[in-house]
């Protein structure tokens, strides 16, 4: 063999050596780069803020169902309430409740009017002691609560909150990890059984009412006598000729 042809011979070794070394640094670079992503670590420092400007908190049949055993649903009703989202989906919420204004005259001329969810995404939980800084349902708290601020799509983890200062704290326990994974997968699945349900449970009792409310009126009518009868038929007509 002449010394070019094992001159070739060698440096073509040589180039699948360092090939075979960059595969191989390559790959455990992956794994590595991998375990950072898959590394959570989440230690609550009780800074209040996810409390503070948490705006509106989903509720799951997994709640209710808490609530039901421990006998404080009661307690929740006054602050759920329905979301209709952006989306067109539909949630059942705990609805933040709007800061007082010293002066708003709309409100005052409009005691009934109702502020916009979109107007209160950044206010605090309605169960949530300023002063105290003490969650007032801590035991009974939501499931998106309790997973906070890690959430489950179905298929992958992420942080919802990545300036939340608990993320990174270390002495988070294996135990501890595995547990609030299991719960936000929890949360997946009870979020989606909430979301396939309540359309059809907002349909049903919308359409019970709405029957409810035709009987109660025909009833009223027929109660009435025929010169209140004419009266009403007098309104009806003056606010047609007025339409």
């Amino acid at each position: 063999m002449s010394e070019n042809n094992q001159e070739k011979e060698d440096q073509e070794d040589n180039v699948e050596i360092k090939n075979q070394v960059s595969s191989k640094e390559l790959s455990d670079n992956e794994v590595e780069t991998e375990q950072q992503k898959a590394k959570f670590t989440f230690k609550c420092t009780r800074c209040d803020k996810c409390c503070l400007q948490r705006g509106p908190i989903p509720i799951t049949m997994w709640d209710l169902e808490l609530w039901a055993r421990n006998g404080v649903v009661a307690n929740f009703l006054p602050y759920l309430d329905i979301y209709n989202k952006p989306d067109g989906g539909i949630d059942l919420i705990l609805k933040p409740l709007a800061t007082p204004k010293k002066e708003d005259d709309k409100a005052k001329a409009e005691p009934l009017l109702e502020t916009p969810i979109e107007e209160l995404l950044e206010e605090k939980c309605p169960l949530y002691n300023k002063e105290q800084k003490k969650c007032l349902i801590y035991e009974n708290r939501p499931l998106s609560c309790r997973t906070y601020p890690l959430e489950y799509d179905g298929k992958h983890f992420s942080i919802v909150d990545v300036e939340c200062p608990g993320v990174g704290e270390e002495g988070m326990t294996k135990e501890e990890l595995k547990e609030m994974r299991d719960t936000a997968k929890l949360m997946s699945y009870e979020l989606t059984r909430m979301r396939i349900a309540l359309p059809v449970l907002n349909q049903i009792i919308s359409n019970n009412f709405m029957r409810v409310l035709m009987q109660q009126q025909m009833e009223a009518l027929s109660k009435m006598s025929e010169e209140d009868k004419a009266k009403l038929d007098e309104i009806f007509k003056k606010d047609q000729g007025q339409g």
